[in-house]
């Protein structure tokens, strides 16, 4: 019995080893079906995960990194994922990067993405660092950055995320105030959010004077300004 004992060791590790060898001899098979069409419900939950780890790993020699990714979510390597964010952050693919660290739940990661984001002025993907992040205080950093960049669309995706009325005001009152006409679709969208219908039938007559009449018309619709929407609907056929 108890050289039986002193050879189990040995016995279990022989065992692992040819059963690396079946791992190996099943990659190829796997990579050519692909890792989403394969069926491994029939092995443990340890050879699995030996088995996914070892297809990602030759999915990323081979280039193929979506492929690689959906293998190492299944065997929640996060080690991978965040090496392999790491790979997209240092080529600034940043909107990557923060997929793979949120797969990898690296907050830390997630964090210094956004700052970075924030720093280069990738306002859209710090927008989506930070609310994964659910930090608020860094999402009105954000916003306000995009108020002085006059990335007035991420700005109010942002207050609106916050429900920030006031700030949504601000914003559309800067558009109104640039006397741009590109930016007074955004002033119309911040006021629309905002709720504020005062300043949408001021708009209204903004684009009135400007005698652009569908676009008067559809903030007079917004607003909820019933007379004026007839007024233009009888006398110069708005619908």
């Amino acid at each position: 019995m108890e050289h039986i004992k002193k050879a189990v060791p040995g016995l279990v590790e022989k065992f692992n080893a040819r059963g690396l060898e079946t791992y190996e001899k099943m990659v190829p098979i796997i990579l050519k079906k692909g890792v989403e069409n394969v069926n491994l419900s029939m092995f443990s939950d340890d050879m699995r995960v030996s088995v996914l780890n070892a297809v990602g790993e030759e999915l990323m020699k081979k280039g193929k990194v979506p492929e690689a990714i959906k293998a190492f979510v299944q065997t929640g390597n996060k080690q991978k994922l965040v090496e392999i964010g790491d790979d997209f952050g240092s080529k600034q693919m940043f909107s990557d990067a923060i997929d793979c660290y949120h797969m990898a739940e690296n907050m830390d990661r997630l964090r210094k993405t956004g700052e970075t984001c924030l720093r280069e002025g990738q306002m859209l993907d710090a927008i989506r660092a930070y609310k994964l992040l659910n930090d608020k205080d860094m999402l009105l950093k954000v916003g306000e950055e995009c108020i002085k960049r006059e990335k007035f669309d991420s700005a109010i995706e942002v207050f609106q995320l916050l429900g920030n009325r006031m700030k949504l005001i601000e914003v559309g009152d800067r558009c109104v105030k640039s006397e741009r006409n590109e930016a007074l679709p955004f002033a119309e969208k911040a006021f629309a959010a905002a709720g504020d219908k005062d300043r949408l039938n001021k708009l209204g007559d903004l684009f009135l004077k400007k005698e652009y009449l569908s676009d008067a018309y559809r903030v007079y619709t917004t607003s909820g300004n019933e007379m004026m929407m007839v007024f233009l609907r009888e006398n110069f056929s708005m619908h």
